[in-house]
């Protein structure tokens, strides 16, 4: 038998070979190319470090030239006065505070007036005016000022950070005339702001340069000397390595900037001036400034000290030893404001540049030697991890058996076979696993588009079929397929219609479709539900490594298609009975609309009213809807409540609903009352000729007669107009109707004869009284109470029938048609009985709709529906509960309610609101605690308000709308709903909706 190399060995050896070779190139190329890289970075490097300190200078003199042009546009510049100037010190000091680097400001007047500050701190201290609380000093201030002679007076002031004088010094003999200064005088004569060469200034002995503008006025010069020292200590840390050294120059050989400041500095005749170059006591930046200006060429042009080399040939960068080390300088083009050209000049201890280079390769020697040492283990690991996978895979083989699918993930392998028999692997497990996924999505995925689009998501995975769709029956007509879920990628030149048709009905159409299918490369798979009846077509593009003959494949595919039609098929029904649902509620809403024209179109458009309440809270990102979530199941019971919230005015009887006066029952009562005034009238009538029949004083007759119909027709009309119920009834009618009340007239038929078996048992409460009968013109009788026809219902608390938890308090009667009882009512039409028999309609809603089985995900219906007349501060009916506490769909149902009917036109009894007073009168059902304030926010915010109106309301009553004041009017005047809240805070009250 032939001996082999095992997968480790050979690893490990192959590992071991090619890591040497690579770490001897690695050494030999990082000898080679180190320093010269490292030069080349460094000479990058200088560059930019040119470029930052150049932009560093420009940072100190741009904030200058903003801070002297608002200077010379404000009024300080035009002050005669000192006193007047001084006042404008807040600008000066704001001026000095917007710019660090700024040393003073001040301004030159053209009669030789000065005034200056500049921050105490950086005048030496010696020569600050000795006054109390001199440690508090922020500002100094030098000012001169000429009298109408020209005298000069100078003087001293020192203030605290505020402002607040602490003392002041005369300054006799100082005639500073700023006319006499270069920078008064290029001023006036630019028309722009002007700037000089840096320099070092008289009083802070600090180098720094000076920007002087012309006035608005051109009558002075405003300056701002502006200190170099922040760009000589940024210089400082700007060094690539800890020994860096730089310098700015100019072209005569000045110093402009230096890390140390007080090298910048040269006394000269008693005053200080820029120090130059030669001065600098630094060998390595003098040697560097000789080669900069071609000096040095030969070893004679060396400094003591010095040695020169044969790089002293100079252009951009060079080498040279100074004092025994190496260095590398390099000079750069240096622009600064004031000085053109100067030059930046950077020196680097070569020991410092290169010490990384050192320590780099010395680091790779190092990893060199210990991989040689690893690799060996190192191929042995490697050798195990290419092994690895096929342990794994067998692992995964032996899982499957085990019928644990979801444990066949696959494996990584480099090696071809290994990753192969991984895809297959896994390929198998993903085709298990998505019939198990497609068999999970048949049995709970409700809504059947969903259902469609992942079963044929699953389908093309399982089957390996590149495209695929599912077309479904018209019920309209069986040879019509509507296609109804797509996936996959199909040819773009030759795509599936949208709509199938059959040439006929039966096998022999279907048989034609399957032809014109397989020529295409589709295979045709009809989805018949338990009742064989064709639901849809499923159709598969054919695969690509398969033929028209697979016959275990078309098998599979038949068997996967018929677990499909069951689901389609209860999916289906579920819809059509969820459609026949929703259908027969919004029959009930239209029946209960349609049976009383005061209802009007209320029953359909509080539903749709709500709804859009609903949405705009669940569209809320903030505020104390923004945890509010909908899903299908919350929005299906919402829909079926709102439709039935008032479905138990169908059980309110219609004399009640109908009611428009007072007097009315099933007809109006004041035409039979008006009989009787006209029966009092023939009375007065046949008075009057009575007397004359018996002698009486004919004009005496006369006048009785006329005073006594002129007291009919009083009486009538105050009747009539109490009867109508549009005004508050006072006390002085009361007492005038009582009087008209007891008015007697004559009864001479029998009012026993011609009723009802109903109303002959409420007669017999009553003594008979045979005509003739004297009656009351008014009167509240016992046959006018109207008894229960069964039981009251069961609304009050202590009712043991009462199981849903009404408080309520039922009448005694059914009715009362009292004469006086009816036209005593204070206000509206309605007595306390007929109040209730409205209010009972929310009772039998409630009693009807907890009577039905509703299933699990719609118990709340009843709740929902039967919730809306309640308040949030438990004042409400019939069960007297806390609105505040109960869910959002029970509080939107109660704002809703009521802007319909508010807004409602359609109603005979009253005309329909407009947009704004309707709103006003929600604002304060929600101040009063009967609304929620949240929703009433909602409805404003979230422009539902004005979508309903335009649907619904008529032209005339859309007018304008202060939804600020109705917040202000409702008590939430500040913030609006989802914004400026955060979790459940209610933006009117501030507390969690409930609390």
């Amino acid at each position: 038998m032939r001996r082999s190399l095992s997968l480790r060995a050979l690893t490990a050896v192959s590992i071991v070979g090619l890591m040497l070779i690579v770490a001897g190139v690695l050494l030999w190329h990082g000898v080679r190319g180190a320093d010269k890289l490292m030069v080349r970075a460094v000479e990058d490097t200088g560059r930019q470090l040119a470029v930052t300190t150049e932009e560093r200078a420009r940072r100190l003199i741009d904030p200058a030239r903003v801070v002297v042009t608002l200077l010379a546009q404000d009024d300080l510049a035009s002050r005669q006065r000192l006193v007047d100037r001084l006042r404008h010190l807040p600008l000066l000091a704001a001026s000095l505070e917007a710019h660090s680097a700024a040393s003073a400001v001040y301004v030159g007047y053209e009669d030789g007036d000065f005034l200056l500050l500049r921050p105490a701190g950086r005048v030496p201290q010696e020569r600050l005016p000795e006054v109390p609380d001199a440690d508090q000093a922020a500002y100094l201030v030098q000012a001169v000022d000429r009298d109408a002679s020209g005298n000069a007076q100078a003087e001293w002031r020192l203030y605290d950070r505020d402002l607040n004088l602490l003392g002041r010094r005369l300054q006799p003999g100082d005639a500073f005339d700023p006319r006499e200064r270069p920078w008064y005088r290029r001023a006036m004569a630019a028309s722009g702001a002007w700037l000089t060469e840096p320099y070092a200034f008289f009083t802070t002995r600090e180098i720094g340069i000076t920007l002087a503008r012309r006035s608005r006025h051109g009558r002075a010069v405003v300056g701002l000397d502006a200190s170099l020292a922040d760009l000589g200590s940024e210089m400082d840390a700007l060094g690539i390595t800890p020994g860096t050294r730089l310098a700015v120059v100019s072209r005569d050989g000045r110093l402009l900037a230096h890390p140390d400041v007080e090298a910048l500095l040269a006394e000269h005749g008693g005053s200080p001036r820029l120090a130059t170059l030669d001065e600098l006591d630094d060998p390595v930046l003098r040697r560097l400034g000789r080669l900069t200006r071609g000096e040095g060429a030969s070893l004679g042009a060396a400094a003591p000290g010095e040695a020169a080399s044969d790089d002293d040939a100079f252009g951009a960068s060079a080498r040279f030893r100074v004092d025994g080390e190496d260095w590398f300088g390099m000079r750069l083009p240096f622009r600064i404001p004031g000085v053109e050209p100067a030059t930046l000049l950077m020196v680097v201890p070569e020991r410092g540049l290169l010490a990384g280079t050192r320590e780099l390769l010395w680091q790779r020697s190092l990893v060199a030697v210990l991989l040689a040492l690893a690799l060996l283990p190192l191929g042995v690991w490697v050798g195990h991890r290419l092994s690895r996978p096929l342990n794994a895979l067998a692992e995964q083989v032996r899982a499957l058996g085990d019928f644990d699918f979801s444990a066949c993930r696959g494996v990584r392998s480099p090696v071809r076979e290994v990753q192969q028999l991984s895809g297959a692997l896994t390929g198998m497990a993903e085709g298990i696993a998505g019939f198990q996924r497609m068999t999970r999505t048949l049995s709970r995925e409700p809504r059947l588009d969903t259902l469609l689009a992942t079963v044929l998501e699953d389908l093309l995975n399982i089957t390996d079929s590149r495209h695929g769709a599912i077309y479904l029956e018209d019920e309209s007509d069986p040879t019509r397929f509507a296609c109804e879920a797509e996936q996959g990628q199909g040819d773009p030149d030759d795509p599936l219609p949208a709509c199938l048709t059959l040439k006929a009905p039966d096998e022999t159409g279907m048989a034609a479709l399957e032809r014109r299918a397989a020529a295409s490369g589709y295979l045709v798979q009809p989805l018949c539900n338990r009742s064989g009846h064709r639901m849809g077509l499923l159709i598969l593009a054919l695969r690509a490594s398969g033929s028209g003959g697979d016959r275990s494949w078309r098998r599979f595919v038949e068997e996967l298609s018929g677990a499909a039609a069951v689901a389609i098929e209860t999916r289906r029904l579920l819809e059509g009975e969820k459609r026949l649902l929703d259908a027969i509620v919004e029959l009930i809403a239209g029946a209960t609309d349609a049976k009383s024209a005061h209802t009007g179109g209320h029953c359909s458009r509080v539903p749709q009213l709500a709804e859009m309440l609903l949405e705009g809270a669940h569209r809320s990102t903030s505020g104390p809807f923004a945890d509010e979530t909908l899903d299908d199941d919350r929005r299906t019971a919402f829909h079926l409540a709102a439709w039935l919230h008032d479905c138990g005015k169908l059980t309110t009887p219609d004399e009640v609903m109908e009611k428009a006066t007072k007097l009315e029952a099933r007809y109006n009562r004041i035409h039979e009352i008006r009989t009787r005034f006209e029966v009092l009238w023939r009375d007065a009538d046949v008075a009057y000729w009575r007397g004359l029949a018996e002698g009486g004083d004919e004009p005496a007759l006369a006048e009785a007669r006329r005073r006594r119909q002129d007291e009919l027709q009083e009486a009538f009309r105050l009747v009539a107009e109490l009867n109508r119920g549009g005004e508050a009834v006072d006390e002085t009618r009361l007492a005038r109707l009582e009087a008209i009340a007891d008015w007697r007239w004559w009864r001479h038929f029998d009012d026993r004869l011609g009723v009802s078996e109903d109303e002959s048992a409420r007669l017999a409460r009553e003594p008979e009284a045979p005509p003739p009968a004297e009656e009351r013109l008014l009167a509240d009788r016992p046959r006018d109470r109207l008894d229960w026809a069964v039981a009251p219902p069961p609304v009050a608390e202590g009712d043991p029938r009462n199981r849903w938890g009404f408080a309520m308090q039922p009448p005694e009667v059914a009715g009362d048609q009292g004469e006086l009882y009816n036209l005593r009512v204070a206000r509206g039409t309605l007595n306390d009985v007929e109040r209730f028999r409205i209010q009972e309609h929310i009772v039998q809603t409630i009693m009807m709709l907890e009577s039905l089985p509703w299933p699990a995900h719609l118990r709340r219906v009843p709740t929902i529906a039967g919730n809306h007349h309640e308040r949030m501060d438990g004042r409400g009916y019939p069960r007297r509960l806390v609105l505040a506490e109960a869910s959002l769909e029970e509080r939107i149902m109660a704002v809703a309610d009521v802007f319909e009917a508010l807004t409602a036109a359609d109603r005979p009894y009253k005309p329909g609101l407009t947009l704004s007073r309707s709103l006003s009168i929600l604002a304060g059902m929600a101040r009063d605690g009967h609304l929620d304030p949240d929703i009433f926010v909602l409805l404003l915010d979230s422009g539902v308000w004005r979508d309903y109106a335009e649907r619904f309301l008529a032209p005339a009553q859309i007018d304008e709308v202060d939804i600020d004041a109705l917040k202000n009017e409702a008590g939430c005047p500040t913030m609006k709903s989802g914004n400026g809240a955060s979790g459940r805070v209610s933006p009117c009250t501030g507390q969690a909706p409930g609390s």
